[in-house]
């Protein structure tokens, strides 16, 4: 009988391959990341597939399809026993899909609900706000209640400091300085407006700070905490950055704001190394708080000419 060194080759790499997924499938972040990925190509597929067969513009403005899929991709896990270790991720995507249809949709509904008395757009978009805040706090709490200690997630909300309250101010400003040393065409920014910053700041400020407040418990929070069970610090920061990401990319993968939604991926990275570095969500917090009210007042108005 002939000796083939290619076949032999053949095998042994084959075997090699095997043992190293026999590895990976032992380890302890394996289940973890495969949630992960088989729920995030879910809502994908969720989303794109009916925007690839239809007309994409309009075809699902708040994005209520995305926020089925998460809850149905969520449920086996409160009811499976093995499916414990992945409910708090599976709940964190879930609270990101729903409560941003909740916050998108909300305007139309209250104004639906109560027509004039619902008040103006900002105050509709004030109480969506509101409504976003305590969906995302009602799951955390459900995640955090509903799993053994040991898969619990750390959502580092319990305590700021002097350090954090001074990461976050000092964060703060370092943002708004590179916001302003940016050149003011890139990001469509003309001018400040007094009378609509007068007009709309007292709600919509607000608004934003609780929006980012939402986000933060849902990614840097939530994600991150459960992630952080299983996985190495350094690669669950990675992963709740390429989610926190996606879900930009989700949201506005078209308009004028859309070429700046890769870097929400670093700007994750940043915020959670931020938050393990001083052991709690609210330096992240203030600096996303104060990001998103200068987006809003400083340079969105700039891209879409109004």
């Amino acid at each position: 009988m002939r000796f083939d060194p290619g076949s032999h080759r053949s095998s042994v790499a084959a075997e090699g391959v095997g043992d190293r997924l026999q590895r990976y499938r032992a380890a302890s972040w394996w289940p973890t990341a495969a949630t992960l990925v088989i729920a995030e190509l879910g809502l994908g597929a969720a989303l794109l597939v009916p925007i690839t067969f239809s007309d994409p513009n309009g075809v699902d403005p708040y994005l209520a399809r995305l926020s089925v899929a998460s809850v149905l991709i969520a449920l086996p896990s409160l009811f499976v026993k093995r499916l414990e270790p992945a409910r708090p991720i599976l709940l964190a995507l879930a609270a990101v899909a729903t409560t941003y249809t909740l916050l998108s949709a909300g305007p139309q509904i209250l104004f639906d609900l109560f027509g004039s008395r619902s008040g103006s757009f900002d105050a509709q978009v004030f109480w969506a706000s509101v409504a976003q805040a305590l969906g995302t706090l009602l799951i955390a709490f459900a995640a955090w209640r509903t799993v053994a200690p040991q898969w619990r997630p750390s959502l580092r909300m319990r305590h700021l400091g002097l350090g954090g309250l001074a990461a976050g101010v000092i964060g703060s400003a370092v943002l708004i300085g590179l916001g302003l040393a940016l050149p003011a065409g890139l990001l469509g920014r003309v001018a400040l407006q007094p009378v609509a910053l007068g007009r709309d700041f007292p709600l919509l400020g607000p608004a934003n700070a609780l929006q980012a407040f939402s986000q933060e418990v849902q990614f840097r929070g939530l994600l991150l905490g459960a992630l952080e069970r299983t996985m190495s610090p350094r690669w669950a920061n990675v992963c709740q950055a390429a989610v926190f990401g996606l879900a930009h990319l989700a949201i506005s993968y078209g308009g004028p704001e859309a070429p700046f939604v890769p870097i929400t991926f670093l700007v994750g990275l940043a915020f959670g190394w931020l938050v393990r570095r001083t052991n709690s969500l609210w330096p992240a917090v203030i600096i996303h708080a104060v990001a998103d009210i200068a987006l809003q007042f400083g340079i969105v108005q700039g891209l879409y000419g109004f």
